[in-house]
């Protein structure tokens, strides 16, 4: 039996989630994806589940009210319960500075938010495409 694959996403902006929302289940129906408003709630949330129970990759937007993507980042990969639950950042910014401290914290892969929607579907399926089908997720549950 195939483990299910869940994407958690932190996005506190309604109309960024819609076009994600939207451009996943058209690529993939069944992926579950649940969504976190900041990284606070992400972190609240992880602490509450089992390992079994952990997403098969976090999206994490940079800017957030509450806990932002670094803070947000630097607290998943100093808790050694989450540091192999991929991350894949999303920003507005593309500020150089931006993208070299999210790698340098850990983040598995960093990405420029899209305008257009069908920039959305675009990205997001090659994202899904890679961490789908091309790479071996990590057996959290062991």
């Amino acid at each position: 039996m195939e483990p299910t694959i869940t994407f958690y996403v932190v996005e506190d902006d309604q109309t960024d989630f819609n076009y994600i929302d939207r451009a996943i289940h058209e690529i993939q129906p069944d992926l579950k994806i649940r969504r976190f408003l900041h990284g606070a709630a992400l972190l609240a949330h992880l602490q509450t589940i089992t390992p079994d129970a952990f997403p098969s990759l976090i999206m994490l937007d940079f800017y957030m009210p509450v806990l932002d993507g670094l803070k947000t980042l630097r607290q998943l990969k100093a808790n050694e319960n989450f540091q192999q639950i991929p991350v894949v950042m999303w920003s507005g910014s593309s500020r150089p500075e931006d993208i070299e401290q999210a790698y340098r914290l850990g983040a598995r892969a960093f990405h420029t938010k899209p305008v257009l929607f069908e920039d959305w579907q675009e990205q997001l399926q090659t994202t899904l495409r890679y961490w789908l089908r091309t790479v071996e997720l990590p057996h959290l549950a062991e």
